[in-house]
């Protein structure tokens, strides 16, 4: 199992707010994986690193640069 370093909790919502996405776009993107893989911390919760999250949004960004 690959060891995983929470850096920051952070819901769907929060996800949202950070790339501008839709709830659609995040799970397509996951099942495509273009995008990094929630966290199930409950039967009924998710979250994502968000490091993970701004490290995926600066690659974009970087690549899109150059």
């Amino acid at each position: 199992m690959e060891k995983i370093i929470l850096t920051k909790a952070v819901s769907l919502q929060g996800v949202k707010s950070i790339t501008s996405f839709s709830r659609a776009t995040i799970y397509r993107k996951i099942q495509t994986e273009n995008f990094p893989k929630p966290i199930k911390i409950s039967a009924k919760r998710v979250v994502w690193d968000e490091a993970q999250v701004k490290n995926w949004l600066q690659e974009k960004v970087n690549s899109y640069i150059q």
